[in-house]
């Protein structure tokens, strides 16, 4: 009973997402070709995500609060319903049931991703208790990590869920982005393109590599919609006028990117390859007029920036020079320095739970690191994962039996695949970790040369649907096969049955940041207290602020 509770409940939470999606759709966007509910279901997430911002200025994300959002959303649902035509047959929400029955298999998990227990929980749970408070980042280093799936998520904590639901973003993304790309993939045409084998390539990735939602933290969520991004460009970039519904989609896309982790911001120069081929820059009153989304994405800027200010002093965390000590609440800038460099030590092999070079500094300089890298992260994480999508490339050809290895593309794609070289660049040395922008970029060197070679063999759409239909379908069985096989270890090892309990294990010491905040946040006319040692104090409106 407890699990088919629990499934239901996670439904719910994406027909409410689907509600607002729907809304955003009307209001705010060209509604051109807008029968994709998977496009309506990352609506609904940059739309909850833009509210979840504008009301945790004002008040706290408490029961009160969520159910209210609930509700609406399940209103806006019906509402998207009702307008449907012919229900029973709509193909849509046969996409969704599907995708959200086959999700089933991910959300059941035992142990969760290492950060989601040192700082997600927390972080999500502040939010509920909380409306925005400034310097949270100067009480622990997990503050400072900003992320709109927080926002997102703290809508999700309610009378019936408490903090357990939490895998929502993750699992919707990945639902959603998997009805774009089938129905995009199975969509009748003439010929298979460049783009569609693209598609089809991404689609095994997600699934079969990203299998488990469990590790996705911020990161991959992100890394789903770059893979998206990037096809919608090539999209654009394949028609001779700008295609008004798939920009407002990149912009979208890129907007939340960018708010899952603020370092992504470098993938913004993707959305100036559209604008200058399209407009020019005394042009950009037209731009706005046409485009309404444009505002709304730079209000949801504007409020990643205020955020980070307010938790950390910075605009971007943890670039130094982005940041201000000027505000009394701001992190001190030797401690951020510290922290980027510690980051970068990390993502180059230098440091591990339980191992440090001697000399940091020293190491992260040149390619000092390199050796250690290859050692201890190529050898297995990187190997591992480039082998992976060799056998992803060998296995597409074998079904495909291309009979010429013939190089040719157009010359429109070329500065898409520059920015992308310079990006794996940019990637391997400064953050040479898979999880900080690695696992796209690797996908992308050998997914575009295949699908490029694959879309010169002019294959007929028709004459090969099935062998599409089997790759698809080869894909969500290793999906939904390495979920049970994970699910069964969990409970060999953890005595995990979803049968008994279907929630992600929690308890009392995961809530320890919270516990920290609260004690140093009571109401008093005093700044006597043990954080004094280390800290300076203001008693501002009956509160001690510690920075």
């Amino acid at each position: 009973m407890e699990l088919i509770l629990y499934i239901l409940t996670y439904f719910l939470f994406a027909f409410n997402v689907i509600g607002y999606g729907n809304i955003c759709a009307k209001k705010i966007l060209s509604f051109n070709d807008r029968a994709n509910i998977g496009y309506i279901g990352i609506y609904g997430i940059f739309t909850l995500t833009l509210i979840s911002y504008i009301s945790n200025l004002f008040i706290e994300h408490n029961y009160f609060h969520n159910l209210i959002i609930l509700f609406l959303g399940i209103f806006f649902f019906i509402q998207y319903v009702l307008s449907i035509k012919n229900f029973r047959n709509n193909k849509d929400i046969k996409y969704l049931g599907f995708f959200l029955l086959i999700s089933i298999f991910a959300i059941l998990y035992f142990k969760s991703h290492d950060d989601f227990l040192y700082y997600h929980l927390s972080f999500i749970h502040n939010l509920t208790i909380n409306k925005v408070e400034f310097g949270l980042g100067n009480f622990d280093l997990a503050f400072n990590h900003v992320s709109s799936l927080f926002f997102f998520h703290s809508l999700f904590s309610l009378p019936f869920t408490i903090d357990y639901f939490y895998f929502v973003g993750p699992a919707l993304i990945m639902v959603f982005s998997n009805i774009i790309l089938l129905k995009s993939i199975l969509g009748f045409k003439k010929k298979v393109v460049f783009v569609d084998f693209l598609k089809i390539f991404i689609f095994i990735f997600i699934n079969v590599f990203f299998y488990r939602l469990a590790e996705h933290g911020t990161d991959r969520s992100a890394i789903i919609l770059i893979l998206l991004s990037i096809v919608i460009i090539f999209q654009i970039l394949d028609e001779k006028n700008l295609d008004k519904s798939k920009f407002e989609n990149l912009i979208i896309f890129l907007t939340l990117i960018i708010s899952l982790k603020s370092f992504y911001a470098i993938y913004g120069v993707l959305f100036l390859i559209i604008y200058f081929k399209f407009f020019k820059i005394y042009t950009i009153s037209k731009f706005y007029k046409d485009f309404k989304i444009i505002n709304i994405s730079i209000i949801f800027g504007l409020l990643i920036l205020f955020y980070n200010i307010a938790y950390t002093g910075c605009l971007v965390y943890p670039l130094a020079f982005t940041c201000s000590e000027s505000f009394y609440w701001s992190m001190d800038v030797s401690r951020i320095e510290w922290a980027a460099s510690f980051y970068e030590l990390w993502s180059k092999a230098g440091a591990t739970p339980a191992y440090r070079v001697e000399n940091p500094t020293e190491y992260i300089q040149g390619l000092n690191w390199l050796g250690v890298w290859i050692d201890n992260y190529f050898f297995n994480k990187v190997s591992d994962t480039l082998f992976g999508l060799l056998f992803v490339v060998i296995f597409v050809f074998a079904i495909f039996k291309p009979k010429k290895i013939k190089f040719k593309f157009k010359k429109k794609y070329s500065l898409v695949l520059i920015v992308l070289i310079i990006l794996l660049f940019e990637w391997f040395f400064n953050h040479p970790s898979l999880r900080y922008g690695g696992y796209h970029l690797l996908a992308l060197i050998f997914f575009i040369p295949a699908a490029i070679i694959l879309s010169n063999q002019d294959y007929i759409f028709s004459k090969n649907y099935k062998k599409i239909k089997i790759i698809l379908i080869a894909t969500l069985v290793v999906f939904a096969s390495r979920n049970v096989d994970r699910i069964l270890n969990e409970n060999e090892i953890y005595k995990y049955n979803p049968f008994k309990s279907p929630t992600y294990k929690l308890d009392d010491k995961d809530y320890y940041l919270k516990m920290k905040k609260q004690n140093i946040y009571e109401k008093t006319n005093s700044c006597k207290s043990e954080y004094k040692k280390n800290h300076n104090c203001k008693i501002i409106n009956s509160y001690r602020f510690f920075y």
